[in-house]
C-alpha cells in the first residue's frame, strides 16, 4: 500500500473529473447508443472535450459564470450551445432545442450539468438568473419525470459548509437588495454528484483523501490530497496528476449588467 500526497488546482481537477466521467460506461453507452446532453458549464467542458477528443472554447461553454467581478452572464457573441448526442451525432442546441431530447430521454440516457454548491448533505446547488430557471429550470422537471441518469460533475472548490436547504429561501432575482454581478437564485438538483474523489476512485480505484485547500500565485482555490492504494494504482494516479499540471485557466467574456440592476 503507498501514500501520495499532491495539489489539484481547479482546473487541473475539472480535467480529472472529465477524464474520468468520460470512462464510465453509462456515459459512453449513452454517447455511442442512446442521448448524452451535455449542459453548459465550465466542467461540462471537459467533459465534452474528453468525449470528442477535440479543444473547445471552454470559457464560452457557458452561460452564468463566476468571475473575480462577481457572478456574471456570458456575452451572446461567441457563447457556445448546449451539446446533444444522439446516437453519437451531435446537435447543438438553445436551451428551447434541448426539449425534443429532453422529451424522449430514458433510464439509459444521461444528462451531465455542472453545479454551483455541494453541500455536506448531498445537495447540490445551481444559481439562476435567467427567467423560469434558465437550462436546469427547462430540464429538470423532464429527467425527474423520464428517470433520465443525472451526472453532476463538481469540483471540491464547490462545497459549502452549510445546509443548501436553508440558503435557496434567502435567495432570488428579486429578494437580493445589492449584487456583486448579477443577482440570482438557486436551485436545489438530485443527480450524482461527481468530485475529484469520486474521479481517483473511477481511474485508478485508489482512495482520495482532501485534507487542505487554498493557495497563491495560480494555486488559489486548490485542494491538497493524499492518496492511498495499492501500489500499481497509487503511482498510475500519481502519474495522471503529473501529467495534468499546467491546466490553463479558463478566460471568458461577460455582459456588462444592466442600470436597473447596479
Amino acid at each position: 500500500m503507498l501514500f501520495r500526497s499532491f495539489t489539484l488546482t481547479p482546473a487541473e481537477g475539472k480535467r480529472l473529473i472529465a477524464k474520468a466521467i468520460a470512462s464510465m460506461e453509462e456515459v459512453k453507452n449513452a454517447y455511442e447508443n442512446g442521448i448524452l446532453i451535455i449542459a453548459t458549464s465550465t466542467t461540462t467542458s471537459y467533459v465534452a472535450e474528453e468525449l470528442m477528443g477535440k479543444e473547445l472554447d471552454k470559457g464560452m461553454f457557458t452561460a452564468g459564470v463566476v468571475t473575480h467581478e462577481g457572478l456574471g452572464i456570458t456575452k451572446a457573441d461567441g457563447r457556445s450551445p448546449h451539446y446533444a448526442f444522439e446516437k453519437g451525432e451531435l446537435k447543438e442546441c438553445s436551451t428551447p432545442g434541448l426539449v425534443p431530447y429532453l422529451a424522449k430521454m430514458g433510464p439509459d440516457d444521461v444528462f451531465i450539468k455542472g453545479v454551483n454548491a455541494i453541500d455536506p448533505y448531498g445537495a447540490a446547488g445551481i444559481l439562476v438568473h435567467g427567467p423560469g430557471g434558465g437550462t436546469v429550470g427547462t430540464a429538470y422537471g423532464y429527467l425527474v419525470r423520464n428517470g433520465t441518469q443525472v451526472i453532476l460533475p463538481a469540483g471540491l472548490e464547490k462545497f459549502v459548509p452549510v445546509n443548501l436547504a436553508e440558503v435557496v429561501p434567502l435567495m432570488g432575482v428579486n429578494a437580493i437588495d445589492k449584487a456583486m454581478g448579477w443577482p440570482c437564485g438557486m436551485m436545489l438538483i438530485q443527480g450524482m454528484i461527481f468530485t475529484e474523489i469520486d474521479a481517483f476512485r473511477q481511474l485508478f480505484g485508489v482512495d482520495a483523501i482532501p485534507v487542505a485547500g487554498g493557495g497563491i500565485d495560480g494555486a488559489e482555490g486548490s485542494k491538497i490530497f493524499i492518496i492511498e492504494g495499492e501500489n500499481e494504482a497509487a503511482e498510475a494516479a500519481y502519474a495522471c496528476v503529473a501529467d495534468l499540471k499546467g491546466e490553463a485557466v479558463l478566460k471568458t467574456s461577460t455582459m456588462a449588467k444592466p442600470a436597473h440592476l447596479a
